[in-house]
């Protein structure tokens, strides 16, 4: 036996069940196969009264072959949903992460839309559940987008989902749309609220910004409303405690209101306000988090890439399909009973009933009648068959002696009027499919309000809104730079993206701040420990060129660097003469004593590795800014 070739197939075969039996949802449905068995068990429960979700549990077991316990989170996931499934007691709560309570405690049943828009047993594709006892939906005939609208996310073998929840309204109105060939736009909707940017959002894939509301009381505090998508009120504060303890932000008391609405109250300190921390706490803690989004889902059991767009008008499609699909099941349904009813009526007003007391042979009953019957086979809207003849022969003589003819030949009129109109909605399948998302958000729409506002985030750099609470300080004569370095001299306060810039006669390099830097004092000319706050800054160098005997000055800025990378200015036919870092002037003397001054503004700004402007074509006796 070969291992490799063991491990390789088997390794395909869990892979493939992973990706397409539990991890990835379908586009039909919106489903995985535990949601999919979940409703299925709510559907054969269904009796109008709450159930023990013990009991839907246990039920479903019959269905899904794993433990109890993924059912019922499986099943508490989708009923805080809030669209299929009817919630009755501790069901957790989303805003604090607390969970639901034991499966005996709690009960549920399935929603009137549910009813609307998944049940249709008629249509439903069945197959034999895992040891074959049952048999379970293939798929569920979903009349609206129900990944889009609850979203999904799941990890399976090499590919994963993240669908995003969307607006219920909003995505019926798309579908909408998209039928009457309207263009459209959709954005994600979150249950715990929150702002959203949608720049990035690709469709439904890409990434979305997504921030918690925060209102100022006033200057001293700061109430945090609503939450991102994803996150508690527990992960939260967690993660604003973890900034404080990095004396990134400032709060001196942290209190959680929430109830029914998130409510966390942040009290700020003395020489701290509100205006100040709020981008801080945008900035270092969840307050505002990316999400990455990957719209993967199974179409005809295989993973596929989709885009909202492409939903929508699969959804579209499929609305239509099924609705016709239960529009010739009615209609089917309405031509059985006319042509019973009309059967039943030829006889009895043709008093064909009456041959039975003239057969003799009890085997020649049904030929006999059928034979009879068939002579007004033009009444019929189908073939007349022998187990037609046998459901007329159960009729009771009472009802045969009772039978009103006008009575029934009123019922196939109004049949037929029923039969007509079915046929108007089969032909106009489009708009009775436009009809029927009008007739659902009558229902609904008010239930479904959206929750999350859609905003552009501009954001500041975190490096322009970072706290300066390292003392820098410097010990010239020993070489060292640094935070620990207290006999040293003070030279200010710095962030935790500042860096130490060493500028020499002839190069520079720059430093990450630390508790204690060596720089090396020989040739230093200055020490910029705000680089991030620098990079306008210009530095100003005036050299002597060795080759011509000329000196010059070279203006340029530091804009991209590599901590602890050397960059040198001068070459090596070049001299240090002069540097600065605000000059107003150049001044400089010939050797007949005259002393000039240029405007440093003459001098162009290049790049650090350019030749610089000569001063003058004569030689000079003494060069410096002034």
């Amino acid at each position: 036996m070969d291992i490799r070739s063991v491990l390789k197939d088997n390794f395909l075969q869990y892979s493939s069940y992973v990706i397409k039996d539990r991890a990835i949802a379908s586009v039909v449905d919106g489903f995985k196969p535990v949601q999919r068995r979940i409703i299925h068990s709510l559907f054969e429960m269904h009796d109008g009264n709450f159930h023990k979700v013990a009991n839907v549990v246990g039920n479903t077991m019959k269905y899904h072959p794993h433990g109890d316990t993924s059912i019922y989170e499986a099943l508490v996931n989708i009923a805080n949903k809030d669209l299929f499934i009817e919630k009755q007691g501790n069901f957790g709560n989303l805003f604090t992460g607390d969970p639901a309570s034991a499966s005996r405690y709690i009960e549920c049943r399935l929603t009137p839309l549910a009813f609307d828009v998944l049940y249709s047993k008629e249509i439903t594709v069945y197959e034999s559940s895992y040891d074959g006892r049952n048999n379970e939906p293939l798929l569920y005939p979903a009349k609206i987008p129900v990944i889009l609208i609850q979203g999904s996310e799941g990890i399976a073998v090499g590919m994963a989902a993240k669908i995003l929840p969307h607006n219920f309204n909003e995505i019926l109105n798309a579908v909408k749309s998209e039928l009457l060939g309207e263009t459209y736009d959709i954005y994600p909707d979150f249950p715990t609220g929150g702002i959203v940017d949608v720049n990035e959002y690709a469709d439904g894939n890409g990434k979305v910004l997504v921030r918690a509301k925060i209102e100022t009381i006033d200057e001293k505090t700061i109430v945090i409303r609503e939450l991102p998508f994803g996150e508690t009120t527990e992960s939260l504060i967690s993660s604003i405690e973890k900034a404080i303890r990095k004396n990134y932000i400032k709060v001196s008391s942290i209190n959680d209101f929430t109830a029914e609405n998130v409510a966390i109250e942040l009290s700020l300190p003395r020489g701290v306000y509100a205006s100040e921390v709020i981008e801080k706490l945008y900035h270092y803690t969840n307050c505002q988090i990316s999400i990455s989004v990957n719209l993967l889902l199974l179409s005809d059991r295989y993973p596929v890439v989709y885009t909202i767009k492409d939903l929508i008008k699969f959804h579209a499609a499929h609305l239509q399909k099924i609705l016709k699909m239960e529009l010739e099941l009615q209609k089917s349904k309405i031509l059985e009973k006319i042509f019973y009813k009309t059967l039943e009526q030829i006889f009895i007003e043709k008093k064909i009933y009456k041959f039975l007391e003239t057969i003799s042979k009890e085997e020649n009953i049904v030929s006999i009648i059928l034979s009879e019957v068939l002579r007004y086979k033009e009444s019929f809207s189908r073939e007349v068959l022998k187990e037609d003849v046998e459901n007329l022969l159960k009729i009771p003589i009472r009802k045969i002696s009772l039978f009103d003819i006008d009575k029934n030949s009123k019922d196939v009129k109004i049949l037929n009027k029923e039969l007509k109109s079915i046929n108007s909605n089969i032909s106009s399948i489009r708009g009775y499919s436009i009809n029927f998302i009008d007739l659902l958000l009558s229902k609904y729409s008010k239930e479904y309000q959206r929750k999350t506002e859609i905003s552009l985030i501009k954001s500041k750099n975190v490096k322009e809104i970072a706290t300066k609470n390292m003392k820098v300080y410097l010990n010239l004569a020993e070489g060292f730079v640094g935070t620990s370095l207290f006999d040293g001299e003070f030279i200010g306060n710095a962030s935790y993206y500042d860096k130490i810039l060493v500028f020499r006669q002839n190069s520079y390099v720059l430093k990450n701040i630390e508790d204690k830097v060596f720089i090396d004092k020989k040739n230093i000319c200055a020490l910029v420990y705000d680089i991030n706050n620098s990079k306008e800054q210009i530095f100003s160098i005036i050299y002597l060129n060795k080759f011509d005997n000329f000196y010059y000055v070279k203006r340029f800025k530091i804009d991209k660097f590599i901590t602890d990378k050397v960059y040198e200015f001068l070459g090596e036919n070049d001299e240090f003469v002069d540097f600065s870092l605000s000059p107003e002037f150049v001044e400089f003397s010939t050797n007949k004593d005259i002393v000039k001054r240029i405007e440093i503004a003459n001098f162009m700004v290049k790049s650090r590795s350019s030749i610089g402007k000569r001063i003058s074509n004569s030689n000079l006796k003494k060069v410096k800014f002034k």
